[in-house]
């Protein structure tokens, strides 16, 4: 194996699968980056076995081969060496030799035949949707997904496609997003199926989105994996093997009383009441009284804040705690001047949603669980 390369494009190949890579592994092979040069296209493979990231580029080569070698000391090494410049790899027994000028750097390798790629998979179903819909999707849901939880089909995000209609959905028990959006065009996908993503996932393929691009996107779904052609990078991950709970459930049938609210008002009111909230729980309630509403906060330091603000509201006297970063997580992902806020009791969850028209026939819903105060 041997080809000369602009770094630039060495770089950008390396840093387009880099995110599926573990620094440290227990397989010492999925701690390296597969490079393979066939037919003067180079192909870069990053893996952890739960996601794939897939990388290649036209270039002319002088041998062909197949090596896998440390990823994040190759990634490193280019980002250290002069924009502009032109590397020399080149494999002799098991070992890469990289080249530069007067800059040489040998690392260790191991064999492409070791490395697991995920090539021999039957998808079933495909759907087709435009990228920035998609990341849209992703962005407005995925920080409510849970990390870590027992509950492994939590750690993920549903995405659950219905003919022409596709909903996005994460909880991690104590809060629920759900962003839908269905098509405009009278034509449906045909295809019905339920999937969950996992964290890591979703992360990746999120940051490999553009949120300004409306090129079509085709997802191949199978049983136990998605996968996602984006130009020159293939996006392969494996799928979560477990029933999501029923969310429709989650989100309250009806409520005793809106209020709607302008969006970066209440934001920036919610953040300074924050400042003095326990660290720990984050808590803060809401009164709400006859034409208003009150934030207040409080600490073990018995430190305390309070604000009002105006608010279209008559009926009784009703306090609700939350979690006011669960708020604020949800307010954040409301792109429009208004928000509303949908309750009913103390004990019941708050309904948050756009309060004017999203744009691109997406509609967000946010549902925060109360907290005793």
């Amino acid at each position: 194996m041997k080809l000369t390369i602009s770094r630039d494009i060495l770089l950008n190949q390396l840093s387009n699968v880099i995110g599926a890579i573990e620094k440290k592994h227990t397989k010492k092979i999925l701690e390296n980056i597969y490079l393979s040069i066939q037919n003067n296209q180079l192909q870069v493979v990053g893996t952890d076995l739960e996601i794939e990231l897939s990388s290649q580029t036209q270039i002319i080569s002088d041998e062909q081969g197949l090596i896998t070698t440390t990823a994040w000391k190759i990634l490193e090494i280019c980002k250290a060496l002069p924009a502009d410049s032109f590397i020399t790899l080149e494999t002799n027994e098991h070992r890469l030799y990289l080249g530069v000028n007067r800059s040489n750097f040998e690392l260790s390798t191991l064999p492409a035949d070791d490395y697991p790629l995920l090539d021999d998979i039957t998808f079933s179903d495909e759907v087709i949707i435009r990228e920035n819909i998609l990341k849209s999707l992703l962005d407005d849901t995925a920080f409510s997904m849970a990390n870590q939880d027992v509950r492994y089909y939590l750690n993920g995000l549903l995405l659950d496609v219905n003919n022409g209609l596709i909903k996005a959905v994460t909880t991690d028990g104590h809060r629920l997003a759900i962003s839908e959006y269905q098509r405009d065009d009278n034509n449906e996908f045909g295809t019905e199926k339920s999937i969950i993503i996992p964290r890591k996932g979703v992360l990746e393929l999120s940051r490999l989105l553009d949120g300004s691009s409306e090129i079509p996107l085709s997802l191949y779904l199978s049983d136990n994996h998605i996968r996602i052609q984006k130009e020159d990078i293939r996006f392969t991950s494996k799928l979560i093997d477990g029933k999501y709970p029923d969310y429709q459930a989650a989100i309250p049938a009806s409520s005793s009383h809106q209020v709607e609210l302008e969006r970066t008002l209440f934001k920036d009111t919610l953040s300074r009441v924050a400042i003095l909230s326990n660290e720990k729980f984050r808590g803060i309630r809401l009164s709400f009284d006859s034409g208003i509403m009150r934030l207040h906060s409080t600490n073990p330091e018995k430190e305390s804040a309070t604000e009002e603000m105006d608010i279209d509201y008559h009926g009784e006297l009703l306090e609700i705690g939350f979690n006011v970063s669960y708020l604020l997580d949800a307010i954040n992902h409301i792109n429009t001047d208004t928000i509303i806020l949908y309750f009913s009791n103390p004990d019941s969850s708050v309904l948050i949603t756009a309060g004017g028209v999203e744009s691109d026939n997406i509609t967000t819903k946010y549902v925060v669980m109360p907290i005793r105060l």
